[in-house]
């Protein structure tokens, strides 16, 4: 779609940017001075710069995002409540977006649209001030400006990475951009390949020069120059991954480079201090994991019970799915350790998995029956379970959060031996954390002794089906909108039909660049909405 006409971009800009509305750009505000007489110092341009990671992360984490829905569209947890379109979009059959300024939860979807290109237009104009000013680079000195030059290409890469992943269309902006010209949209794969050069000529300029140190304060983590490399080579391999849309683009990644890019990144977690008091809060995780927020659904997690409660569960009609069926709890049995173990409700109370437990409502902040309200919203969310693993960061406390966590890099290499055909390879990676949690250990022809995960239609899943398994139990709130698993689903086919697979332009951003009519994605029918699962769910197709 080209665009036609002046100022549209600087115009779309504004409105990224908070602007009210559409104004003459070329009257000077003096109580809004341009970036050139704003940047005069080392200083000023630091701090632009330094905090652009903050707005990503701000994009990206926040309960005004998509977050929390995305990951109740992909039963990574659900809520019984319908802050920040928790219920709306995850309901069944699912709606299409809702394009419409008007909406009640328009903000969550074109939330991380509006920061990731205030970041950008941060980096841009911080930039532009170096490359313009001699001074400022003299003030600099030589370290620090390699280091500000290194960070600001990440960020680059960052913001365009997240905007690839989440819509179908943008801008390509960095400090070359004139956007004062008429610019044209480009899709999803010209992003993610714009993000690409971006990573790479930060890994250039952090490898090139002279050695640096970026501060607790950018990143909420303190990040030498070596570092940065690493942790640049593993978000290029997720988000790879995470930009197709369907099963036929992922398996047509050029895995072998994905698995390269995974052998330079980090080799452990990398972990950030983040405080709320800091301007560090994680508000997915904190609300996908708060007592009484969240419920483990049945959907996925149930494909960890060996005694035949999923499977009734499944078979139950959508309105009349609840934790509690005909009388019998639908309680997970298995031999995964990392869900509580017993046969019963009261053992697996006293028993916590290592990731999940049944709480208790004599010790617990809210019970069970807390959570099981609003029938209206549809019972299929209630559960027995609750996603244990960041119960720390649910009382605004300092919390020690990985933002890249190694074994979720593992596996995500684990599927690309798998589609290059290293099935050998991809069952030892697999073995690390299935034997960890308790199960016997596969091979390359996927031996599954512990029919775990036991699919849908009962049958034991076979290598492929244990390394999602392994990837979603490994990958929960951590990264890529804390919502893995809905990019993993979307690439692997495992969205429950009619989800939206990508997000529009926002309406009011349409409007301004003269691109109308408005539109959108998902629903029954609709575009870019996800065919019956790879499950088959039997809600699906009834």
């Amino acid at each position: 779609m080209k665009i036609t006409g002046r100022f549209l971009v600087a115009g779309a800009l504004a409105l990224l940017l908070g602007a009210a509305g559409c104004a003459d750009l070329n009257v000077t505000n003096p109580n809004a001075p341009d970036a050139s007489r704003a940047l005069q110092t080392a200083g000023d341009v630091e701090s632009l710069i330094s905090g652009s990671f903050n707005t990503w992360f701000n994009g990206s984490y926040s309960y005004s995002g998509p977050g929390l829905f995305l990951s109740n569209q992909s039963f990574q947890h659900v809520a019984p409540w319908a802050n920040s379109g928790m219920v709306f979009y995850s309901w069944i059959p699912r709606p299409q977006v809702v394009n419409d300024v008007a909406d009640q939860f328009y903000g969550n979807f074109t939330w991380p649209r509006y920061h990731n290109y205030r970041a950008l237009a941060a980096i841009s104009d911080g930039l532009k001030a170096i490359n313009n000013n001699p001074a400022i680079a003299t003030q600099l000195g030589d370290s620090s400006t390699q280091r500000i030059k290194a960070f600001a290409k990440f960020v680059q890469g960052m913001a365009h990475a997240s905007l690839a992943i989440l819509y179908d269309q943008g801008f390509v902006v960095d400090e070359n951009t004139d956007v004062t010209q008429a610019q044209t949209p480009v899709d999803y794969n010209s992003l993610m390949d714009a993000a690409m050069g971006y990573f790479d000529d930060a890994i250039s300029l952090a490898t090139s020069g002279p050695s640096f140190t970026i501060p607790e304060s950018w990143m909420a983590a303190q990040v030498t120059n070596t570092e940065l490399v690493q942790i640049i080579h593993s978000m290029k391999a997720r988000y790879m991954a995470a930009v197709a849309r369907t099963p036929a683009e992922r398996q047509a990644l050029d895995w072998t480079a994905i698995i390269n890019e995974i052998d330079q990144g980090v080799t452990s977690d990398w972990v950030q201090n983040q405080d709320p008091h800091q301007g560090w809060y994680n508000e997915v995780v904190d609300y996908g994991t708060y007592p009484g927020w969240q419920m483990m659904p049945y959907w996925v997690a149930g494909m960890a019970d060996q005694s035949g409660n999923y499977q009734t569960w499944l078979q139950t009609p959508l309105l009349d799915k609840q934790a509690i069926l005909g009388g019998n709890d639908i309680v997970i049995q298995t031999a995964d350790t990392r869900f509580p173990q017993g046969a019963t409700v009261a053992t697996q109370m006293q028993n916590p998995g290592t990731k999940f437990r049944i709480p208790d409502p004599a010790v617990d902040d809210w019970s069970i029956t807390g959570t099981w309200a609003k029938p209206e919203r549809q019972t299929w969310r209630w559960s027995y379970y609750w996603a244990s693993e960041y119960e720390p960061y649910t009382y605004w406390v300092d919390f020690d959060h990985a933002e890249i966590r190694a074994t979720a890099q593992q596996l995500l290499k684990a599927e690309g031996m798998y589609n290059n055909g290293d099935m050998a390879g991809a069952a030892a990676i697999i073995n690390l954390t299935r034997t960890a949690a308790g199960l016997n250990a596969t091979d390359a022809a996927g031996t599954n002794t512990s029919c775990v995960p036991k699919l849908p239609d009962g049958s034991c899943g076979d290598l492929w089906e244990m390394l999602k398994w392994e990837r979603r139990m490994n990958s929960r709130m951590v990264g890529l909108y804390d919502a893995t698993w809905y990019f993993d689903d979307r690439g692997w086919g495992d969205l429950f039909v009619s989800t939206q697979t990508q997000f529009p332009v926002p309406c009011q951003e349409l409007q301004l660049l003269n691109m109308l009519p408005c539109y959108s994605f998902g629903g029954a029918g609709g575009d870019g909405a996800a065919p019956v699962s790879t499950y088959n769910y039997p809600d699906e197709t009834r």
